[in-house]
């Protein structure tokens, strides 16, 4: 499988995969069809969200 040069692995403390894990369980709930964003998207979106944040600052 050849890997996107876009991308770069983080490495998340065990704490963190907990609550990333808990965010998706919660989508996962509120879906009828009982499916949820990937781990990868979750994490995504939290860090875009992280990035805005120290911008704007």
């Amino acid at each position: 499988m050849a890997q996107n040069p876009n991308f770069k692995p983080v490495l998340l403390t065990k704490e963190q995969m907990e609550s990333v894990r808990r965010i998706q369980d919660g989508y996962r709930a509120e879906s009828p069809l009982n499916v949820a964003p990937t781990l990868n998207a979750i994490v995504r979106g939290l860090v875009d969200k992280a990035l805005q944040q120290v911008e704007v600052a």
